[in-house]
């Protein structure tokens, strides 16, 4: 608790001895002790709130990781948008769009496994290096090949599944090092601002990137995005951590795969936490692929409407995260997860039936936050129950969940080609909701995660 937060008093806490009882405290003769308190203890008190979502920030090589993430963030918004745009004014094609993103989510499943395994085997702080380092190049090529004007589709769709390589290795790898650089007192903290991080970049992130766009053109994104990552790369090479501690027989890596899915076979709370995800990161963040199509064909905006929209819900996002960051559990967890994944699957229901901005904006804001409260509650309740040394692969099973995002994306895709967007949003959200009754009912004790 925050020092001055709470003001000591005689009643509540009397003098040990005979002496001190026969004499009262000078302070409390010559003082009054409230109105003391009082002027000295308010205004700490409130600059201790005011900085509680940031303490883990405290920590110097957290905060080099929350730095990285800062700039990581801020190239990955530019790409994403970008991306998205570049297809879908190529192509009109919604499935086309939902391909590109299946191009970049495919390595989920085929590497990020190994991202886990990665995590637990080597010194994190070199992988994660090695990883951005990867997406540097990823984005500097895209850069390179718009400029000089010889970008074709099919450049796109490589380039996706080759920086969907390194991001798919990069998030099992980050968040598992979290714990080990700012303890468990902090953890939730320290995840709540490294989602803080993506959803503050987000907020203007996004709109910057679409008038950069409209402006200049998508290599401009491209050259921002390099840079991030450049910077990225610096900022995690001041991290310092020790090697993972293996033992003498050090198996190998497969060996080390198998061994998570066993654990995770064996651990029914564990599974159905990642079986839980299956709502908000692979059905629910498949909507991005049809958020070019809401803004131009149902609310007959621009690219620039796509980044004010996408800003508008990383504040949303950026204020769930305020409010999380600054506590220091999630009280009720489980229900905590049921209910705002549920919120996100009628969140995304009624924008299939929306048809003006001023109803899309609220339900796509309250879907953000839905999303930022169960990664939140989600990351930390798999950390807390999984053994230190497998960590990362328990980790970096919720990239399953995220692998089958683009899944999903296509066959919102194929339906919002067929009966219009509306149709895809209503599909997404109706499969949240599924997952949700699914997991309650396999493992009615997720409630009290």
């Amino acid at each position: 608790m925050p020092a001055g937060h709470r003001t000591r008093s005689p009643l509540q806490h009397p003098p040990p001895n005979a002496s001190q009882r026969n004499s009262p405290p000078k302070q409390d003769i010559e003082d009054h002790p409230r109105i003391k308190t009082n002027a000295r203890t308010e205004p700490r008190t409130v600059l201790a709130k005011l900085a509680s979502p940031f303490a883990s920030l405290a920590v110097p090589n957290f905060r080099y990781l929350w730095i990285g993430q800062l700039c990581a963030s801020t190239g990955m918004h530019a790409d994403m948008l970008a991306r998205s745009w570049i297809v879908w004014e190529t192509t009109g094609s919604f499935t086309a769009v939902a391909a590109v993103n299946a191009a970049r989510g495919i390595p989920m499943l085929a590497f990020g496994l190994f991202g886990g395994v990665i995590a637990d085997r080597f010194n994190r702080q070199r992988a994660l290096l090695a990883i951005q380092s990867w997406t540097m190049l990823m984005h500097a090529s895209m850069a390179g090949l718009i400029i000089s004007g010889r970008l074709e589709l099919w450049h796109v769709y490589a380039l996706s599944f080759l920086m969907g390589i390194g991001m798919s290795m990069n998030q099992p790898v980050r968040t598992s090092i979290i714990p080990e650089l700012v303890g468990r007192k902090r953890m939730l903290n320290a995840i709540t601002l490294n989602s803080m991080a993506i959803n503050g970049t987000r907020f203007l992130g996004p709109a910057a990137i679409a008038f950069l766009i409209s402006w200049a053109d998508a290599g401009a994104a491209y050259l921002v995005s390099s840079s991030m990552y450049l910077l990225v790369v610096i900022s995690t090479s001041r991290i310092r951590i020790d090697d993972v501690k293996i033992s003498a027989a050090r198996p190998n890596m497969i060996s080390q795969l198998v061994e998570g899915f066993r654990y995770l076979a064996g651990n029914r709370l564990l599974m159905t936490l990642v079986l839980l995800g299956l709502g908000p990161l692979a059905i629910g963040v498949a909507h991005r692929a049809l958020l070019p199509g809401l803004v131009t064909g149902v609310l007959g905006r621009d690219v620039e409407m796509l980044g004010v929209l996408q800003s508008a819900g990383a504040a949303g996002s950026l204020v769930a995260a305020l409010y999380i960051g600054s506590r220091t559990s999630i009280a009720k967890r489980g229900y905590t997860m049921l209910a705002v994944t549920t919120l996100y699957g009628l969140a995304l229901l009624a924008i299939g039936g929306a048809n003006a901005l001023w109803i899309v904006l609220p339900l796509y804001v309250a879907s953000a936050m839905s999303q930022t409260a169960f990664r939140a509650a989600n990351t930390t309740a798999l950390i807390d129950h999984a053994p230190e040394q497998m960590r990362g692969r328990i980790v970096s099973m919720t990239l399953i969940d995220q692998s089958l995002s683009p899944a999903a994306g296509m066959l919102a895709g194929l339906a919002a080609d067929r009966w219009g967007v509306g149709a895809g949003f209503m599909m997404l959200g109706a499969g949240i909701l599924g997952v949700v009754a699914l997991a309650a009912s396999i493992n009615p004790r997720i409630r009290h995660v």
